[in-house]
């Protein structure tokens, strides 16, 4: 299912040769992110490695992976959103199974800075080890 997703997303990312048109419908995907989620906004939940303000939380429910997330910019949003398309409702271990390189996966990689692909990665790397921790707790049960 991951690969089937991956494969999706590059899809619908590669609709737009230019990448003023992706930048355009990445702000447009933020609008399905709220901004202001003072729950998630919390110190503990915040994300270092961006130049942008990003809040994450990994949580399982019933054995499926959830990421909710916001930032401060809406390229940034936009990706979240992209990425939660991409993992919410998998298992935990198939998304262990496989660490993404999300960016150039997603044919995103070369529309960013090596400051934002850092931050960008590092959210990647969080979702990758939180699966992974989940999924050897579930074994060792």
């Amino acid at each position: 299912m991951l690969e089937d997703r991956i494969r999706e997303i590059r899809e619908e990312l590669n609709e737009f040769e230019d990448e003023f048109l992706r930048y355009s419908f990445l702000v447009e995907l933020s609008s399905y992110v709220p901004a202001d989620q003072p729950e998630l906004m919390r110190d503990e939940n915040l994300h270092r490695g961006c130049q942008s303000r990003v809040w994450l939380r990994c949580r399982l429910q019933d054995g499926m992976f959830y990421l909710d997330a916001t930032s401060d910019t809406l390229i940034i949003r936009g990706v979240l959103y992209v990425m939660m398309q991409l993992y919410n409702g998998l298992p935990a271990e198939e998304i262990a199974q496989r660490r993404i390189d999300f960016l150039k996966e997603c044919g995103l990689e070369e529309h960013f800075s090596q400051d934002r692909i850092s931050g960008l990665s590092g959210i990647a790397d969080t979702i990758y080890s939180y699966c992974c921790s989940a999924s050897q707790t579930r074994e060792n049960n």
